[in-house]
């Protein structure tokens, strides 16, 4: 079984005492820290989510349907779409079965932050509660509301800095917590970020797409709902084996960890039925939003969609963490930070990586995911130290040794094979740093091994 499990939450103005130590933070600081060094540190999930962040919500919920918008247009209107708004796509977009579409675009950021900004105008209204109740929001500092794709390119660079500020100051707490200074100078020192806007699709997305593609006419609802339908019972029929209950019920947390179980009703999560393989980020920190859910229905001349809760209550992020796979809750408006392999050498083992996925909602042929990401790293040329510490995670299995699971009990004994199998395709962390390597090096050598052998596919 899955354990569901809850994001460590904490307030953006708790982050705000590091940046501005005069303030009175009532032992804020000291619950800050810990709960940095809790929820990222080894004993934790690799996970935090920072909540209540201004004018961030908003945003979000501007962006975040555009993905789709973007995923189903004809070809030649994104391209020229993208161009316009200085995106570009990392994935082949002509491809009509792709499970993701992702548009990317490059981030700079100038040193001062804006997220401050924002506050200290929080500040000055603070005792106006409906002008703050707003400004929090996002409605007032954040100007007029629209979610055309007119303002692509400005939502993408005004969230993506965001987010870059956010990863530094929690970059800020790791060294703090670690007691070294290495994160947030070599995030600043490069100073650039990859944000990537991302749809995960679901089944009708692809019947639209390929019926768009064919120019065909009078049949595409017959067509989808037909093959919907079909696609539905084909996975029931052949995915038992494949799929793990997660049960709200369980109560067992990480050691170390403040992050809580939730109770609730039970989902089926898929270990092979992924829109995003079981893979470890190697930058510095992983910024994302919150993910949205859109459900979608044919019209009689378009797909309509509108968001709807999520499958179960899940973010459908799985994490596979000291032997066992859980399921990963947060607060809908909230920014997940998450550890990449780069921390885990910078912090000379002190911060933990996750393997992570996203599986898809178990028999839901109309629900897709939104979600947008930065990603954070050091300048191409850093060398990485290679400090000596054991980069063998908890997770990884050693040669020859069938003891990762060495409690089976929540799990069916094919679903403990078939885990099994996926850990020995993800080439350890070990495997691919060296001694003087810079992260460049680092890069193409992690690319190399999850792709260039065939281990991953490349969504």
């Amino acid at each position: 079984m899955a354990t569901a499990l809850d994001i460590a939450e904490l307030p953006f103005s708790d982050l705000l005492l590091l940046f501005s130590p005069d303030l009175p933070d009532d032992g804020r600081r000291d619950r800050l820290l810990a709960t940095v060094a809790t929820s990222l540190g080894r004993g934790g999930s690799g996970l935090l989510a920072i909540t209540n962040v201004p004018r961030a919500a908003a945003l979000r919920r501007q962006l975040l349907p555009l993905a789709r918008r973007l995923a189903v247009m004809d070809h030649p209107s994104r391209s020229q779409l993208l161009k316009i708004h200085g995106l570009g796509s990392d994935v082949p977009l002509k491809k009509l079965d792709r499970r993701v579409s992702s548009f990317a675009r490059l981030l700079r950021h100038s040193g001062e932050f804006q997220i401050l900004e924002s506050m200290k105008e929080i500040e000055s209204i603070k005792n106006d509660p409906v002008y703050l109740e707003k400004a929090l929001d996002g409605v007032v500092i954040g100007g007029p509301m629209g979610d055309g794709t007119e303002k692509l390119g400005e939502l993408v660079e005004e969230l993506g800095l965001c987010m870059m500020e956010l990863g530094i100051l929690v970059a800020r707490a790791c060294d703090t917590v670690t007691g070294g200074n290495q994160l947030e100078k070599s995030i600043t020192d490069f100073g650039t970020a990859k944000a990537r806007l991302i749809h995960y699709h679901s089944e009708l997305d692809n019947i639209i797409i390929k019926e768009s593609s064919r120019k065909g006419k009078g049949s595409t609802n017959k067509t989808a709902k037909a093959t919907v339908y079909e696609s539905c019972s084909q996975r029931s029929a052949s995915s038992h084996g494949s799929c793990i209950r997660s049960e709200g019920a369980i109560t067992e947390t990480l050691k170390d960890s403040n992050d809580k179980s939730i109770h609730g009703q039970g989902s089926i999560v898929s270990l092979t039925n992924l829109w995003q393989e079981w893979h470890y980020d190697y930058g510095v920190l992983t910024v994302l939003t919150a993910p949205l859910f859109l459900c979608s229905t044919l019209g009689k001349e378009c797909s309509i969609s509108e968001e709807c809760s999520p499958p179960d209550e899940h973010t459908y992020l799985q994490l596979f963490n000291r032997r066992r796979v859980f399921s990963m809750r947060c607060s809908p408006e909230s920014f997940i930070v998450q550890v990449g392999e780069a921390a885990d050498i910078l912090s000379g083992g002190k911060l933990r990586s996750t393997l992570h996925a996203v599986s898809r909602p178990y028999c839901s042929t109309n629900i897709s995911r939104e979600t947008f990401v930065v990603f954070l790293q050091p300048s191409w040329d850093k060398k990485l130290p290679y400090s000596g510490h054991c980069f063998a995670g908890d997770d990884e299995p050693s040669e020859g040794d069938d003891s990762t699971f060495s409690d089976v009990s929540d799990m069916f004994s094919s679903e403990h094979t078939l885990m099994q199998d996926i850990l020995k395709k993800i080439p350890p962390l070990s495997s691919r740093v060296k001694e003087g390597m810079t992260f460049a090096e680092f890069s193409r050598q992690t690319t190399k091994q999850y792709y260039g052998g065939g281990i991953q596919q490349n969504n």
